[in-house]
């Protein structure tokens, strides 16, 4: 049902929490698809290039674009001819309630994917308590950065604090801090691995792991995300071997170094000398330069933002309407005949303060609508599918008048659409300036053949 603010709190808080759950998986659903997206763009296309700056904005767009693309609409179309309701799915095996909507279906159903899809609840309880490992997983990695730095000791050189501890560990860095073995710190190499981290604090790199492990709380689900971020730490490593050796560093020494350096640990949340990657950073250090031509690769990304705008940014059809104007123009048209025919002592409202109030709330109506609801014989028979739009008036007393087909699709579907409109128990009115007032409102009903 559409999100009218309401002042009953036992209907507040079912819209709360539907809305709340509608909200959550929609983020989950656009963000993970687009994070998918981006991802195989990069793995197919940019990964092996040596753009890697250009690579390393496109990572961080891809975060950030994808988090924020459930965030943006831009409405078109959005006049309606009445107050449209959510559209409602009716097929002949009776119906199951999948978030704020009815989707039944006549095909039988593995019972344990059934009994998932119905169980929202259940896969939000989980998706929550992954939510909160992975952030106090975050938080620990933090504090034990913190704890080094606290208990060994601080030398700043170049404006950077490097930190020199008492264990064997490869040198890594996190923000303006190094932190580098005490042992080692005068041992053959150790300039060339400062350089590395010098180059990772230069460049800003903590930011980009900063954003990718909270992106990583939220979308711990997605094994995408997984790729992104290693991507993102790999990029990282290219740029500061590609840093060291601009400055006169000999290539050939500086692979020794990293073949020496491959056996060392440190921690995961920090940029690090080693990180796993020796092979293929070896492999990147001695790779021709990409030509310039193959930056139109980046391209790619251009046409996913633009498909992934249109497909959820766009908010052509959010009311259940198809986006024709010629099918909008004969509805109004239909409506407003129909409206004038029917009135009764005033003319009913299309925007009101508050709307009229099904007993039980928005999820009764659904519940009602999907239960009432018996998918004609003949059209079964027949194959005939679609949508049916019925318009009705809520009056002053909170009944149900007028109920009309706006839209139809067969004699039989149109009739038992009609036919339980015309059952609908009364509503408590609408009101508008705290007066009761008879409210206009059309709901789809889609009759879907699976």
């Amino acid at each position: 049902m559409k999100n009218y603010y309401r002042k009953s709190k036992g209907i507040w808080k079912t819209k709360k929490s539907n809305v709340m759950n509608t909200t959550i998986v929609n983020f989950m659903l656009e963000s993970g698809i687009s994070l998918a997206l981006f991802t195989l763009v990069y793995i197919l296309f940019l990964r092996k290039e040596t753009f890697f700056v250009l690579n390393r904005f496109y990572l961080l767009f891809s975060v950030i674009f994808s988090f924020l693309l459930p965030f943006v609409h831009f409405r078109l179309n959005s006049e309606m001819p009445s107050i449209m309701l959510d559209e409602i799915t009716i097929s002949a095996k009776g119906y199951h309630n999948l978030l704020q909507t009815i989707s039944v279906y006549s095909s039988v159903f593995i019972a344990a994917f059934e009994k998932s899809i119905q169980s929202v609840g259940l896969i939000m309880l989980i998706y929550i308590w992954g939510t909160i490992i992975f952030s106090f997983i975050f938080i620990y990695r933090l504090l034990y950065i913190v704890a080094l730095i606290i208990y060994n000791e601080i030398e700043v050189i170049n404006g950077a604090r490097i930190v020199k501890m008492y264990r064997d560990i490869s040198p890594f860095s996190f923000f303006n801090f190094i932190f580098i073995s005490k042992d080692y710190a005068k041992s053959k190499g150790m300039k060339e691995m400062l350089a590395h981290e010098m180059e990772h604090v230069r460049q800003g790199h903590s930011y980009d792991v900063m954003i990718l492990e909270l992106m990583t709380i939220i979308q711990w689900f997605n094994p995408f995300i997984w790729l992104l971020r290693r991507s993102v730490r790999e990029n990282h490593e290219f740029l500061a071997d590609d840093g060291v050796l601009k400055p006169m560093v000999s290539s050939a020494a500086y692979r020794l170094l990293l073949l020496n350096s491959a056996f060392l640990q440190q921690p995961v949340i920090a940029n690090n000398f080693n990180h796993s990657l020796v092979k293929i950073r070896i492999k990147m250090i001695t790779k021709i330069k990409s030509s310039k031509t193959a930056a139109l690769k980046l391209s790619m990304g251009i046409i996913v933002t633009v498909a992934l705008l249109i497909v959820f940014a766009f908010d052509i059809n959010r009311n259940g309407i198809q986006n024709e104007k010629a099918v909008n123009k004969k509805i109004e048209q239909v409506v407003n005949e129909q409206q004038k025919s029917t009135q009764t002592n005033q003319s009913a409202f299309k925007k009101v303060d508050q709307m009229p109030q099904f007993p039980g709330g928005d999820q009764a109506f659904i519940d009602f609508i999907g239960k009432e609801v018996k998918y004609p014989d003949d059209a079964k028979k027949s194959g005939i599918q679609g949508k049916v739009y019925v318009t009705f008036i809520v009056n002053k007393q909170g009944k149900v008048i007028n109920p009309k087909i706006t839209k139809g699709v067969s004699p039989s579907l149109d009739k038992e659409a009609l036919r339980v409109i015309s059952i609908l128990p009364t509503y408590t009115p609408g009101k508008n300036k705290g007066k009761n007032v008879p409210v206009q409102l059309t709901v789809p009903i889609s009759f879907a053949l699976k």
